[in-house]
């Protein structure tokens, strides 16, 4: 790393920070447990283009990347416990850098709380489409690293991951583990997932799903046999749904449905809730497939889902109101948390009354 940013990482290492940001000309933040908290003894951040250092930040093609489009995601080593994965991109008044730290040492789903849906996926599905979708920093690639993980350490299967950046670094151990890299191992996820369909694999991971061509590979691997991992920013299970098939053209948005429907496995939609004790908490919604909800899919009236699956009682389904106003009755947080997680807050009351 060329800058000298040793020291601030280390301070946000021992501070149990998820993100540092460093903004030209002013103080370093950190981010602890969901706050953003201001570093006071730090020096003003200094990066300008056309520098040494901004130069040698960026390998040659990260470079160009970001000479055209104004921002640049990367990765890079910090030790063997520590990977941090960047993203610098230009503002009106200078250049910013935000850095995610990611520990390489990958958590159980104990460790992380995961609800027994995540180890489901891992043990008992050999084909099939996840997803685990969230907004920004609640947790997505660490969940989809744990499942992977697990697979490796119980599993013999042939494990392609494409990753933009490279974030958790995953060794062999009763699986083969392959992972490749946007802009470095591969061009683009298009081509990327392209190659894999000849390249044997058991389980394909895609770090995000962002477009329409990476979303119609995703759902031809799973219809061919296969078990495909990947991620979304979307808040939930009908909105997953909804962006999924929107991003297709409307000629061909009937197939997609029928794809879809016969390809989806599940989606779980994920947040870190700040707890009453100052950690994060996991809150999640959890969405199963049924038979109900893939005739839904298919007959284009995807507003039904939840009144589908509220009368549902095999646990296939799981709102996320419903697990913030259980949390909150447990004292893991706070109610007025919990509404503010909530997309419809009215729910919470109503998960409260069914507690009572």
């Amino acid at each position: 790393m060329p800058l000298n940013l040793d020291p601030l990482i280390e301070l946000a290492i021992n501070q149990n920070a998820t993100d540092i940001h460093l903004q030209t000309g002013h103080k370093a933040v950190l981010r602890i447990n969901g706050k953003l908290l201001l570093v006071e003894d730090s020096e003003p951040f200094q990066l300008n283009e056309g520098t040494r250092e901004f130069e040698e930040l960026l390998n040659e093609k990260q470079y160009a990347y970001f000479k055209e489009y104004g921002s640049v995601d990367f990765a890079f080593t910090h030790n063997v416990d520590v990977r941090l994965r960047g993203n610098l991109f230009r503002r009106q008044d200078g250049l910013t850098l935000s850095l995610r730290i990611v520990r390489n040492k990958i958590l159980t789903f104990d460790q992380l709380n995961l609800p027994p849906v995540f180890k489901d996926m891992a043990e008992n599905y050999r084909q099939g489409f996840f997803l685990i979708v969230g907004p920004t920093g609640q947790g997505k690639t660490t969940s989809i690293a744990s499942i992977i993980n697990y697979i490796n350490d119980n599993r013999s299967e042939h494990i392609v991951t494409i990753e933009d950046p490279i974030e958790y670094i995953i060794h062999n151990n009763k699986s083969v583990v392959e992972q490749r890299e946007i802009g470095t191992h591969a061009s683009s996820f298009e081509n990327a997932l392209r190659a894999s369909m000849r390249q044997d694999p058991d389980i394909i991971v895609i770090g995000e799903m962002r477009d329409q061509e990476t979303m119609q590979a995703a759902i031809t691997l799973a219809e061919t046999g296969h078990l495909v991992f990947s991620t979304m920013h979307t808040n939930n299970s009908v909105q997953t749904i909804d962006r999924i098939i929107d991003a297709f053209p409307e000629h061909k948005q009937k197939q997609i449905r029928i794809q879809l429907s016969s390809t989806l496995s599940g989606v779980v939609s994920q947040r870190l809730v700040p707890g009453i004790k100052g950690e994060l908490v996991f809150a999640y919604e959890q969405m199963l497939m049924t038979d109900a909800v893939r005739n839904i899919i298919r007959s284009e009236k995807v507003e039904q889902i939840y009144n589908a699956l509220q009368s549902d009682n095999n646990g296939q389904y799981v709102r996320l109101e419903q697990c913030l106003a259980n949390l909150a009755i447990d004292k893991k947080i706070t109610r007025d948390m919990a509404l503010s997680f909530a997309s419809n807050r009215e729910l919470i009351e109503m998960f409260e009354s069914y507690n009572k």
